[in-house]
């Protein structure tokens, strides 16, 4: 039996995916059995090991290519790099600083590449939380609509989200990204307070307030890539 994430919902077919981690997740109706959806996965088992397999391999191709967080590493930031420096000295916790262009990270002395790794993805975080936040109300008061909050996740396959309870979410990495992709996207997710879809209205009211949004769309498909150097 292949170990798998079930999600039952109204839909009316059957359908399996990997995340972003590799965790298989199959989508089922609420009416098909446990025995038919089992059956269903077991007659897509070649593809479901070929794909793993694959994922496995660009997973690993990632993973070799991702910055070791040393002195000289070029860390992207609201679209510019900045040049980290490691600092080791006697401290029990860590800080990050920003100084003229560069990153200055704080650490231990034996701290090693996964402490520096979620040092640096807190103080991300807290940047996002704090400038999406600001950003958020000035575009929400334009569109004169009301949101109830902002959260921060590592979200695998979007860049942000609007629940139906009002409340935005936002990828921690999307920080890194050139300051008007970052407006697109909390843009984008504003307008689904008005419009819960992708219809041509839609699209018209992003384009109000943002009339370059394919731009800024079509980057984030060609560079998304780019916001995971760690």
């Amino acid at each position: 039996m292949m170990k798998y994430q079930l999600i039952r919902s109204k839909r009316k077919t059957i359908a399996i995916s990997f995340d972003r981690d590799g965790n298989l997740i199959v989508k089922a109706p609420v009416w098909l059995t446990s025995a038919e959806i089992e059956s269903f996965v077991n007659a897509k088992s070649e593809w479901i090991l070929a794909t793993d397999r694959r994922l496995k391999r660009a997973r690993e191709k990632e993973l070799a290519s991702r910055l070791p967080l040393e002195r000289g590493d070029l860390l992207p930031y609201l679209g510019e790099k900045r040049e980290l420096t490691v600092i080791r000295e006697e401290r029990s916790r860590a800080k990050v600083k920003c100084l003229m262009g560069r990153m200055l990270l704080y650490v231990p002395y034996e701290a090693d590449y996964e402490y520096k790794r979620e040092q640096l993805e807190k103080w991300y975080r807290r940047q996002a939380q704090e400038i999406f936040a600001e950003k958020a109300e000035k575009f929400a008061d334009i569109l004169a609509v009301h949101f109830e909050t902002i959260r921060i996740k590592d979200q695998r396959s979007r860049w942000g989200s609007c629940s139906g309870k009002r409340n935005l979410n936002f990828n921690w990495r999307l920080i890194m990204a050139p300051e008007p992709v970052c407006d697109y996207v909390i843009i984008h997710e504003l307008c689904h307070l008005v419009h819960m879809d992708h219809s041509r209205e839609f699209w018209l009211l992003v384009e109000s307030i943002c009339p370059d949004y394919r731009q800024y769309k079509n980057w984030l498909r060609e560079n998304g890539k780019q916001l995971y150097p760690f």
